[in-house]
């Protein structure tokens, strides 16, 4: 007899889908629950079980850091873009030492034409390559020229605080790449929840037919009832994009959008898309 059903086409479920059904039933099944039935060689496992699967859920879904990352790296490409036309613009100056001072200025920034697309770390070493020579000797004059010596400090301040950002979040990525899988973890949450789901069913079929006690039975019962509810609800948010059924039924057709394990968005460093969406690249 099992007062607790099953869940049915939990495999199919989104990692987000997946992570509320059990933190609902996390919420459900307390340790107050536990103790006073003597299941807290199930429940345990199952909350350790459903806490990994929280920082893991965490660690594939976009961290605060990696936006961070991203904004001071557009600053950084801005700051590029506007000296490169400030440079541009004094090259069809009427004056001749300007238009000359900015031909000069132009090969530094030529010579990293599209640094922006690069990856993280060679976009930095290529604005910090520009920022070095238009601030020595040689061209410093020039830069002054132009009326650019701010707007070059300016963009040594930019790639200085992406470097920051950059450097900052390598301790919290190290440690996300650590974590457990997704796959991984929801196949324990899952085991380790059949289990405690199992021991319910037990110790209502003691309460309320092996030793009889009707309070037990009726407050085993109702926790069941509870957990049936969450479980309902989550079965028809599957049905919703046409996984199953509300009742559980898995007469439909594969879903095509079963989950693979979601990544954070794709840093530029780990792949050849490019490093910003800014429209405008030097």
């Amino acid at each position: 007899m099992r007062i607790i059903d099953d869940i049915v086409n939990v495999k199919r479920a989104r990692d987000g889908e997946h992570w509320f059904l059990y933190n609902g039933l996390a919420g459900l099944l307390t340790q107050e629950f536990s103790t006073k039935y003597n299941l807290d060689v199930f429940y345990k496992p199952f909350t350790a079980a459903f806490a990994d699967e929280g920082a893991s859920y965490s660690a594939v879904t976009k961290s605060a850091s990696t936006e961070l990352v991203a904004e001071a790296d557009k600053r950084r490409d801005n700051g590029l873009r506007r000296l490169d036309l400030g440079v541009q613009y004094a090259l069809y100056s009427d004056e001749a030492a300007v238009s000359e001072a900015a031909r000069r200025c132009m090969v530094i920034l030529d010579r990293h034409r599209g640094a922006s697309n690069l990856s993280y770390a060679e976009n930095t070493a290529a604005v910090a390559d520009v920022v070095e020579q238009l601030q020595s000797e040689t061209y410093a004059a020039d830069i002054a020229t132009l009326g650019l010596t701010d707007t070059v400090a300016a963009l040594k301040q930019l790639n200085d605080t992406f470097q920051e950002a950059y450097m900052s979040r390598i301790p919290e990525r190290y440690a996300r790449s650590n974590r457990e899988s997704m796959r991984s973890v929801r196949t324990r949450v899952d085991a380790t929840f059949a289990d405690l789901a199992d021991a319910i069913n037990a110790i209502y079929i003691v309460a309320a037919y092996l030793e009889p006690n009707a309070d037990n039975a009726a407050e085993i019962k109702a926790m069941a009832d509870a957990v049936n509810g969450a479980i309902y609800q989550f079965q028809l948010t599957l049905a919703r994009r046409g996984v199953g059924n509300s009742t559980g039924s898995t007469d439909t057709p594969a879903d095509p959008t079963d989950p693979t394990e979601p990544t954070e968005p794709t840093d530029p460093d780990e792949g050849d898309t490019g490093e910003t969406d800014s429209p405008d690249n030097i």
